[in-house]
């Protein structure tokens, strides 16, 4: 495994500090955490905290924070993690403690049922952390003006979003942009370009189970209840082939949606000599798109249609644990983990924060694309339709070792070998857990 590397900041002075002055605990209070986009606004509002306890506060930015964790359990007062199910495994090595000291009675209105239970123990006894952030993968992204050229087209389902594809889909003229490879400077080989590729096309499956057959079916397949080669997981598949097998629906066609970067279907996508007016990119789209575009007048996102669950969303999020119950380390978690969290990050024009908690005061929010990306999750949470991503969840790991990169061969082949490769992502992920 590569050595996490290490950024850390400094609270107060906002200097950089080097690892060895975290090991002797310089700081009264250590957060580690993945790195990502806004950390400066995210430090801002640790300022805040910082100044309001009187405690000196240090994040330290990781590669990998369970594996630092692992190794280094006492070096670190609060973690970030981004994984449910790697949060499982840190509670089961002791390493996090409990927050049910820090939740109230209204608690599952705050955050619903369904995400307290992604943290909690096995039998729901202990909550590990809070979510301070979550994030929408269940957005058809589209290009404004080319929108509205045809009539602003509304979808109640994913199957009229594909009949409306082949209806309006000609000969060099598709209306989808889409491109799944994610792994930089890779040469033009065949679909085993490993782990980095395929997620987004996990992604699409993900939308599709859930919009087509509802959460109940949903989680079993993320439980390996139901497999693969079952009728609902064919099914859904065969949706996506119905469009990414279809070279009048994909804008320069399937070898480029094959060998082209994520990012580039959102330069396509506001591209004015393009015909694409769509495209599936996940919330992470509005970090791709062109310097020169603004959101809501050039680009816009509709949900992810569904015929019998509208408004569900498949998604990400952050969880803030605790590592132990220093006076300052709990104090500063409540901070953190606070209604007020985030007013000054989501103020911002460019913020991409989203709160977790329904209680956020979201005229805090400058920001439109964020509003209504808040609004979406919210609903999808009141309504029991939000899911986590089901590739993270799976047992084992299985969903990086595996889904991802059967998917990216699924996409590269056709519908004809969909049965066979689903059977092969069953056999493959039977003998990983049988192994492991």
């Amino acid at each position: 495994m590569v050595k996490p590397s290490h950024r850390f900041y400094g609270i107060f002075l906002l200097v950089t500090i080097t690892f060895s002055i975290i090991g002797s605990k310089s700081s009264d209070v250590v957060i580690v955490g993945p790195s990502f986009q806004q950390e400066d606004y995210f430090i801002e509002e640790l300022n805040l905290i910082s100044k309001k306890t009187g405690y000196k506060i240090t994040y330290v930015a990781l590669n990998d924070v369970p594996y630092y964790l692992y190794n280094n359990p006492d070096k670190a007062d609060l973690a970030i993690i981004t994984n449910p199910s790697l949060l499982h495994g840190l509670s089961q090595s002791e390493i996090i403690v409990s927050a049910n000291d820090y939740y109230f009675e209204n608690s599952s209105e705050i955050y619903s049922q369904y995400l307290l239970n992604l943290i909690s123990s096995d039998d729901n006894s202990i909550i590990y952390g809070h979510w301070i952030r979550l994030f929408s993968n269940s957005m058809i992204w589209y290009n404004v003006d080319r929108y509205r050229e045809l009539g602003s087209p509304k979808f109640s389902s994913f199957d009229e979003l594909i009949e409306y594809t082949k209806s309006y889909s000609s000969n060099n003229a598709g209306l989808w942009c889409l491109s799944i490879d994610s792994a930089e400077n890779q040469p033009l080989l065949d679909y085993e370009y490993g782990e980095s590729s395929g997620w987004i096309v996990s992604n699409w499956l993900e939308n599709v189970v859930l919009s087509n057959y509802g959460p109940d079916v949903y989680d079993k397949w993320i439980k390996n209840e139901i497999q693969f080669s079952d009728s609902e997981v064919i099914l859904s598949l065969l949706d996506i082939g119905k469009i990414v097998h279809d070279e009048n629906s994909i804008y320069k066609g399937k070898e480029y949606l094959i060998r082209s970067q994520v990012s580039s279907s959102a330069v396509n996508l506001l591209d004015t000599e393009s015909t694409c007016v769509f495209s599936l990119m996940g919330h992470d789209a509005h970090s791709y798109m062109p310097k020169n575009v603004i959101y809501g007048e050039d680009y816009d996102f509709l949900y992810f249609p569904s015929a019998d669950f509208t408004g569900m969303v498949v998604g990400l999020g952050d969880t803030l644990t605790l590592l132990n119950y220093d006076s300052p380390t709990t104090k500063v978690y409540q901070e953190l983990v606070a209604s007020s969290f985030g007013e000054i990050w989501a103020n911002k024009s460019n913020t991409k924060f989203v709160s977790a908690r329904t209680d956020f005061d979201d005229r805090q929010y400058s920001n439109g694309f964020a509003k209504k990306q808040y609004k979406q999750i919210q609903n999808s949470l009141n309504l029991n339709l939000f899911r986590f991503d089901g590739s993270m969840l799976m047992k084992n790991g299985t969903g990086k070792k595996i889904l991802w990169t059967s998917l990216r061969k699924f996409i590269t082949q056709s519908n004809d070998y969909l049965e066979e490769i689903a059977e092969e992502i069953d056999t493959r992920i039977k003998r990983e857990l049988k192994e492991n």
